[in-house]
């Protein structure tokens, strides 16, 4: 066997398992916009119950990242919960003000 050979096999090889990580990550991807819509219909459950929501939901109810989340709290425009402890919590109240607020004004 000659070292020509030896390298398509590792090329092959190497090109198999780049195909098998594509495939997973392409699984991963999926499964988090599963899961990401599953919150966002998990909150919305809840907000008809007049349930209150942890910082995940709230941000996946108004379609942000919890960072973005953070952020409007830090400027006065939604208030935690007191009284959970570590625990972030969002009244439902708040949550529907924002999600009804035209997406300029948030």
């Amino acid at each position: 066997m000659g070292q020509d050979y030896i390298g398509q096999l590792l090329l092959r090889i190497e090109t198999q398992r780049q195909a098998q990580q594509i495939e997973e990550l392409k699984h991963e991807l999926a499964w988090r916009k599963r899961s990401k819509r599953e919150l966002e219909e998990g909150a919305a459950r809840k907000l008809e119950l007049g349930i209150n929501l942890n910082r995940y939901e709230a941000a996946a109810y108004l379609r942000i990242s919890t960072r973005t989340l953070q952020r409007w709290e830090d400027a006065g425009r939604i208030r935690r919960c007191p009284g959970y402890g570590s625990s972030v919590i969002y009244a439902a109240r708040d949550v529907l003000r924002l999600a009804s607020a035209p997406r300029k004004e948030r």
